[in-house]
């Protein structure tokens, strides 16, 4: 198995991942095997990079684990895909602001000391981002898409607190 030790978490980072595994159960109930699919490898996603965030030892080498982040963000592609063949035009500006982010963490993990030079154009890339979902949570919520919005607000205090650390990022602010 694999070393969790590492991992410190509180209480809220567990009751995030929890209310995000019960957001695709019930995606898989009520809406498109799209839909599920997006939540479910999102999910899975989000706690390999939670787990690589923390240095936990897992059972595959540095090299698997970025070839199956790669097969994850090619799903999540397909997805998008699928979004663009339907003219969910509100999934698609979502997805490609999801993408931005992605971007950004890939890059803090492939490329530490590239990003260390641009801190501050990291910084600003991560911070637009996170306005940018929270402007599309906003109008799902204001369109009457309870179950979209609340899906969004969720997975960016996901991000936002396990694996962005937003208080970290907006204390960078002061020091950039």
């Amino acid at each position: 198995m694999f070393n969790t030790s590492a991992i410190q978490y509180p209480k809220f980072k567990l009751a995030i991942l929890a209310l995000l595994a019960l957001n695709a159960v019930i995606y898989g109930f009520t809406d498109t095997l799209t839909s599920f699919t997006d939540a479910l490898v999102w999910l899975v996603l989000l706690v390999i990079y939670e787990l690589e965030a923390n240095n936990v030892e897992l059972p595959l080498g540095e090299t698997a684990m970025r070839h199956l982040r790669s097969s994850l963000i090619v799903v999540i592609g397909l997805v998008f895909g699928s979004y663009w063949r339907d003219n969910e035009w509100l999934d698609i500006a979502n997805s490609a602001l999801w993408f931005g982010l992605i971007a950004i963490l890939e890059t803090e993990v492939r490329w530490p000391d590239y990003v260390r030079r641009h801190e501050r154009l990291f910084w600003l890339a991560t911070i637009a981002t996170f306005a940018g979902l929270l402007a599309m949570a906003g109008i799902w919520l204001a369109r009457g898409a309870w179950l979209d919005g609340y899906d969004a607000l969720l997975w960016i205090v996901a991000f936002g607190f396990i694996e962005v650390d937003i208080f970290h990022l907006l204390k960078r602010k002061h020091a950039v």
